[in-house]
């Protein structure tokens, strides 16, 4: 199993110039945080494969708009191909607000 771990910077390989050989193999995608709604949005829409997230530090416009086609794991375990992933929150000593992290096990 093949699983792309993204967070913090857009990369146009996934989105405006996305490389569909560069992906051909990955099965899930996990967002760590930070990135914006609507790129993970756009990149489960092209790669056509799971995406799993939780809010990074600076998502604090997830609470208006959480991303569409995306799978919140954040205080949760989901289960993939006998893989458990669970999202946890953060340090709250980073700006008050929301947090992201995910393990896997």
């Amino acid at each position: 199993m093949r699983i792309l771990g993204i967070s913090d910077v857009e990369e146009d390989w996934l989105t405006t110039y996305y490389d569909h050989e560069r992906m051909r193999d990955v099965d899930l995608i996990i967002s760590c945080g930070d990135l914006p709604a609507r790129y993970l949005e756009h990149i489960v829409t092209l790669a056509n494969v799971p995406l799993l997230y939780v809010p990074g530090n600076h998502d604090t416009d997830y609470a208006r708009h959480q991303p569409e086609g995306c799978i919140s794991i954040e205080g949760g375990i989901r289960s993939f191909r006998g893989l458990h992933i669970m999202g946890l929150g953060g340090s709250l000593k980073y700006n008050g607000t929301v947090y992201g992290l995910s393990l896997i096990h």
